[in-house]
């Protein structure tokens, strides 16, 4: 589609400001450039996310945005500038499950002590992704020659604990004798390149970055996560009805700031991030890459929510024995 093929140009800078054509809103907030984080690297369907979104945001806040594109360690290298940066309340850093994850296997990092939360904004569904010359046609196809090598064929993710990491181990739980090879990249982007250059055998990755790959002929998608088809590719049965199982997974996409940041700055950034999450520019973006609103907009609210995940990701992580290399 045309629209993220110029978002993903724009992904592909590691750093992008805007600037609205107005003077800044009144108010002491925002004072100064806000930076938003995305721990994932630039290009990718967070970080196309989060840059489609800043535009709004500039607009709205009539400010300077830029989006800060700092990948590595499943996410924590970016948390940290974040975390460990000053408390200005103009430093956010884009937080999604994989966060969650994240603190369920690392003892050194706490989402919810080194972060608070300010909103959280979209949901997005997965796709499990072969080649288009794969000999595999359908998650059937794929799921009897896992069973078949067990420990031997290949999928990517973003790393140990992902969102891309956690599809499929819930998918291992959720199928018998499914145990395929884990080969952790830096992010989803790096995963289907390694997948398009036949280093590995499969991926589940967000469907905003496969979309391109899909509709140009070059991936083929054999089953989408959530427990309903997505419109974006209505004939791509969902894993749950290609299995028999009640299997159903998606990912969602929000904001977080330092811990020491004022609860007033923070109530103030949520309504800015609503407003630019409900623009036509965020909905159409979002349509595209078959994803969705999935609004929470109060902190509080958004607080409870993360501290009920990490609970239930704990277990969850230690249950399959996920373990950060």
């Amino acid at each position: 589609m045309s629209h993220l093929n110029r978002r993903a140009m724009l992904g592909a800078l590691a750093v992008a400001p805007w600037m609205a054509p107005y003077s800044r809103a009144q108010g002491n907030w925002p004072s100064r450039t806000i930076r938003l984080v995305v721990p994932y690297p630039a290009g990718g369907a967070p970080d196309i996310f989060t840059r489609t979104l800043g535009e709004q945001l500039a607009i709205g806040l009539k400010a300077i945005v830029i989006v800060d594109a700092k990948p590595g360690a499943s996410g924590l290298l970016g948390m940290r500038a974040v975390s460990q940066g000053p408390a200005d309340g103009h430093t956010f850093a884009y937080t999604s499950s994989g966060q969650v994850t994240l603190t369920a296997m690392n003892p050194k990092f706490d989402l919810l002590k080194e972060l608070k939360p300010v909103v959280r904004l979209s949901a997005s569904p997965f796709v499990l992704l072969v080649r288009a010359d794969s000999p595999y046609k359908t998650v059937r196809d794929l799921v009897k020659a896992v069973q078949a090598q067990p420990g031997q064929l290949s999928y990517g993710t973003a790393g140990p604990g992902s969102p891309a990491h956690m599809a499929v181990a819930y998918l291992e739980e959720a199928i018998k004798d499914f145990n395929a090879l884990h080969v952790p990249f830096k992010g989803a982007v790096e995963s289907i390149n390694a997948m398009l250059g036949g280093q590995i055998v499969f991926t589940i990755a967000v469907l905003g970055a496969a979309a391109p790959h899909i509709k140009g002929g070059k991936l083929r998608a054999l089953g989408v996560t959530p427990a309903k088809r997505v419109a974006l590719f209505p004939d791509v049965p969902t894993i749950a009805e290609a299995t028999g199982t009640d299997y159903a997974y998606e990912s969602w996409g929000g904001f977080t700031v330092h811990a020491d940041t004022p609860d007033e700055v923070i109530a103030q950034a949520a309504k800015a991030f609503v407003t630019a999450a409900q623009s036509d520019s965020v909905g159409k973006y979002l349509a595209n890459t078959g994803g969705r609103l999935a609004l929470m907009p109060s902190p509080a609210e958004f607080g409870k929510a993360l501290a009920r995940e990490v609970e239930l990701e704990r277990r969850v992580v230690k249950r399959l024995g996920i373990t950060q290399s």
